[in-house]
């Protein structure tokens, strides 16, 4: 994905938002910092969550993000590097 913009903090208002789906909560009480456990997600969710990700950046991403990346900051911070950035939906 060479040449497409990279923006941290759009990956983690996506990431954000799909967890308030999720979770069936308001955006704000999603905490960027927290670990995704401690937001709501079960392990199953995470790895929903993950490939939701990455079909919404066109790229395959390995299901294990989250316990690499275990927060929203960390794994937004690791896929902005990797060059890919969300699609609008």
């Amino acid at each position: 994905m060479a040449g497409m913009p990279v923006d941290r903090r759009r990956i983690e208002d996506w990431l954000i938002a799909r967890i308030a789906s999720l979770q069936g909560i308001d955006p704000a009480q999603v905490e960027v910092d927290e670990s995704f456990i401690a937001n709501g997600l079960s392990s199953t969710s995470s790895v929903a969550l993950i490939g939701d990700l990455g079909k919404a950046l066109g790229v395959p991403l390995p299901e294990t993000l989250t316990w690499e990346y275990p927060t929203i900051a960390a794994l937004a911070e690791h896929v902005a590097r990797t060059g890919a950035s969300p699609h609008d939906d």
